[in-house]
């Protein structure tokens, strides 16, 4: 059965995607491919939180988050952190909480790139998230990383999953260290379609991650609205 992320992927992101696993993406290209996986992300999880206040009759909270500065975000901003100034992709932010939702995702768009960059990437999102998280304990924090499926060998994608699935779920607001609220991985084929290569259960589906963040988002500030 077809998910909200498989649909606004369609929409938003395989359009950006490489026509072919030879062909070259220009860096103009290679921007507006990002700028869509970061509308993707947000776009899913606002779905998942607007399934979560009308499961639990908040219309009002609804839509005081709509107008009153809790909206969702895909456009990077810089919030500090408790080291460094952080650039964060996809947040929801309000002067009466602050962060409250930080997600940054990460592609890799071919064999040579994921070889290369995958574990650096995902060694960037722990100290993201580790940033953050000492500065803002409540905040939703997340990681997503997305490659073609071709561009990873089956020894590859296993470590990928074993080594993120350590980075979940983060159960305890002190515990700041490298943990995530949620944490995906996005895979997709040849022909530029989301696919899963692993158990259907498993925590780091896009769309388990993604409403794992909305959850915590609603769980941690918005029921207090």
């Amino acid at each position: 059965m077809a998910t909200t992320e498989d649909a606004a992927w369609t929409k938003l992101v395989r359009v950006h995607l490489a026509a072919s696993p030879t062909a070259p993406i220009a860096k103009a290209e290679q921007q507006a491919l990002a700028a869509s996986l970061q509308e993707w992300t947000a776009h899913c999880i606002w779905q998942h939180l607007t399934v979560l206040l009308k499961e639990h009759a908040e219309k009002a909270a609804l839509r005081r988050m709509e107008v009153s500065g809790w909206q969702i975000h895909h456009k990077g901003k810089d919030f500090l952190g408790a080291v460094r100034w952080q650039e964060v992709d996809v947040w929801i932010a309000n002067p009466e909480a602050g962060l409250v939702l930080a997600v940054d995702p990460k592609h890799f768009q071919s064999r040579k790139s994921l070889d290369k960059n995958w574990k650096n990437g995902h060694n960037d999102l722990v100290a993201f998230a580790t940033n953050l998280h000492e500065r803002f304990p409540v905040c939703a924090v997340g990681g997503v990383l997305v490659f073609p499926q071709w561009a990873a060998s089956e020894q590859q994608l296993k470590q990928v999953h074993t080594i993120c699935s350590r980075s979940i779920p983060r159960e305890k607001p002190l515990n700041a260290y490298g943990k995530f609220e949620g944490f995906g991985v996005g895979v997709y084929d040849t022909n530029g379609n989301l696919v899963w290569p692993f158990a259907s259960d498993s925590p780091l589906r896009p769309d388990k991650a993604f409403a794992a963040l909305a959850q915590a988002v609603y769980a941690r500030t918005v029921a207090s609205l």
